[in-house]
């Protein structure tokens, strides 16, 4: 197991430094699944369509009192190169434990992503547990037919790809992808 040291990171002057230790930990109910002090995790299974076959991939959130678990799996039939990551946090009193089965060699994924350690950390939460990372940078879902654009693996930012830029996999417009993590 690997230890993971955020102590050299620093905060914003709207950060945890300012944060008053008295201020709760807000925990809202969204559609499907909840907005924790800002971060939302989210349920999300397949939603197969005529265009590919069935991916096998989900994610879920529930809540048990303080605790919210969040799992997912994103391995498919077709991936190969499979491995777990994920990590405990805890911040006056509610507990968030996060568990993912990965692909590195994933190309779709009906899921939606936990954000990186670092995203909760930055909100003054404690890091209790974490186990390897995750490994690949923001992703972009077409809505059509699953497919993810890596920003680390296809050369740039989603966000600058000219308008007419379609899904390679379906033709969907550019419009058609969600910001998945």
């Amino acid at each position: 197991m690997r230890i993971y040291d955020y102590s050299s990171l620093q905060s914003d002057k709207k950060g945890v430094d300012t944060m008053s230790v008295q201020e709760a930990v807000k925990i809202e109910k969204i559609s499907g699944g909840f907005r924790v002090d800002g971060i939302e995790l989210k349920n999300g299974k397949c939603g197969c369509t005529s265009l590919s076959r069935c991916c096998y991939s989900w994610s879920k959130i529930r809540r048990k009192g303080n605790t919210l678990e969040f799992e997912a799996k994103l391995t498919t039939p077709d991936t190969q190169d499979n491995f777990d990551w994920g990590y405990e946090i805890r911040k006056r009193g509610i507990v968030v434990k996060v568990r993912v089965r990965d692909a590195r060699d994933k190309e779709i994924y009906s899921g939606f992503m936990p954000p990186p350690v670092k995203a909760w950390f930055f909100r003054g939460w404690e890091v209790i547990k974490q186990y390897s990372e995750r490994e690949d940078g923001t992703l972009w879902r077409c809505a059509m037919c699953k497919w993810l654009y890596k920003e680390d693996i296809e050369g740039g930012p989603f966000t600058v790809l000219p308008e007419d830029w379609y899904c390679p996999k379906c033709k969907a417009p550019k419009s058609a992808f969600e910001n998945i993590g």
